[in-house]
């Protein structure tokens, strides 16, 4: 019940909670809108200790945080934007990066604790989702669900309560109308796809990560339970063993 707290204490960690999952709604926002800079300019720390994580790996550090998140994803939008021009002229003067795709992250189940000294906070989210675009060089629509979990770790800094560590995880993938996602599942692992030929350049996205995944692994018929993201339990202080991202 947290009553070893003072009253102001227990305040400022209620209000703490509420700011987590407003900061996480943000974000959701901020994605769907492909507003990398948005986000990580306006909701992030930046602190050296600060990371962000998802199946392929972790980048820590702000400035490698940046790289990976704003930098890359960016580039992505651009690349996008000049497959499609041409097709789409209407989008001349637009933003590309909203014209990319919207990511749209529900977040449901959200369990979420505040640190006993009101430093940190650590917040676990469920998100059932949708990813799609219309404007593509084919010319055709495209969406694929997800369901992914989120772990997050907020700082409180200067006043104000901000992202330090995410950890994304993937659970399910698949695009939707076209495939029995669980029976491709069965047929990947009956015939999996031919490793990359060797030499072969990693993707962009796996380049410059502190820490290379696989760190979270989508959904087979045999995949045993993965609890990469385990709840946040009451806890002190953020430590190795209160945290979604540990020191090395």
């Amino acid at each position: 019940m947290k009553t070893h707290l003072s009253l102001s204490r227990r305040i400022h960690n209620a209000v703490g909670s509420q700011q987590a999952e407003n900061i996480h709604a943000r974000h959701s926002y901020l994605h769907g809108k492909s507003f990398a800079k948005e986000e990580w300019g306006q909701i992030w720390s930046r602190s050296d200790d600060c990371s962000w994580a998802h199946a392929f790996g972790r980048w820590r550090g702000f400035e490698n945080v940046w790289y990976g998140s704003v930098t890359c994803y960016d580039a992505a939008c651009f690349s996008r934007f000049t497959q499609i021009y041409e097709i789409y002229p209407q989008v001349g003067g637009m933003d590309p990066r909203p014209l990319s795709e919207v990511s749209c992250h529900t977040l449901v189940t959200d369990i979420i604790e505040v640190a006993d000294d009101g430093k940190t906070a650590r917040a676990y989210f469920l998100t059932p989702g949708l990813i799609y675009s219309t404007l593509n060089g084919n010319q055709k629509k495209r969406c694929a669900y997800l369901w992914e979990r989120y772990g997050a770790d907020f700082v409180y800094e200067d006043g104000q309560w901000l992202f330090l560590h995410e950890q994304v995880c993937p659970d399910i993938f698949g695009n939707l109308d076209d495939v029995n996602w669980a029976h491709q599942k069965y047929d990947m692992l009956k015939n999996p796809p031919p490793p990359p030929p060797a030499g072969a350049m990693p993707p962009k996205k796996d380049q410059r990560l502190q820490d290379p995944g696989p760190l979270h692994r989508d959904w087979t018929p045999i995949q045993p339970v993965q609890d990469t993201v385990p709840w946040p339990v009451p806890y002190v202080t953020m430590d190795d063993d209160n945290t979604y991202t540990k020191r090395r």
